[in-house]
């Protein structure tokens, strides 16, 4: 078996780095920040359930609770949320993303794959609760220059009966 050029351990510290620094954006609002780790071509897919077992596995032609197909649609987004025109992000929630069980290894020259699991804690200031979503990311990572970029992004939840408005900032 070839040498890789990175280590595993190489590989899970880029990972961690990377999607820690995803949640921190998130978690504080910095929606330019967190827009700027996406590679433009990036895909950005949260699919659905077909039953107790599977999730959808086509975008295309499956439902998903969320897909984007290019870091674009995740800039529209943003967009509708700063302009105060979308009702649903009124006042936003407050989140505390929590990751963990980071495994990342060097799938190709320059590229990462990473699987973790998640915790969410959102307050919804409006009606003064606060839920937990919770489940499982796949993350894509590719070499851009210095710094790593996410290609792909895949959020798999673990709780679907979303009790409220589900987006980017609260998965």
């Amino acid at each position: 078996m070839a040498k890789s050029a990175m280590s595993d351990i190489d590989a899970n510290a880029v990972a961690a780095a990377t999607i820690f620094r995803e949640a921190r954006l998130l978690d504080r609002g910095e929606w330019a920040d967190w827009v700027a780790m996406y590679r433009e071509d990036a895909v950005y897919w949260v699919p659905a359930w077909l039953d107790e077992y599977e999730t959808t596995s086509d975008p295309a032609t499956q439902v998903s609770l969320i897909y984007h197909d290019a870091r674009r649609g995740l800039e529209e987004r943003i967009e509708r949320i700063e302009s105060r025109k979308s009702i649903t992000a009124l006042p936003l929630p407050r989140t505390v993303h929590q990751i963990s069980n980071v495994e990342a290894s060097e799938t190709g020259p320059g590229q990462i794959s990473c699987d973790s699991v998640f915790a969410v804690h959102v307050y919804d200031p409006r009606i003064a609760r606060g839920h937990v979503h919770h489940g499982r990311y796949r993350h894509l990572l590719t070499r851009d220059g210095e710094e790593w970029k996410i290609a792909r992004k895949v959020i798999t939840i673990a709780n679907d009966r979303v009790p409220t408005l589900l987006d980017f900032y609260s998965i």
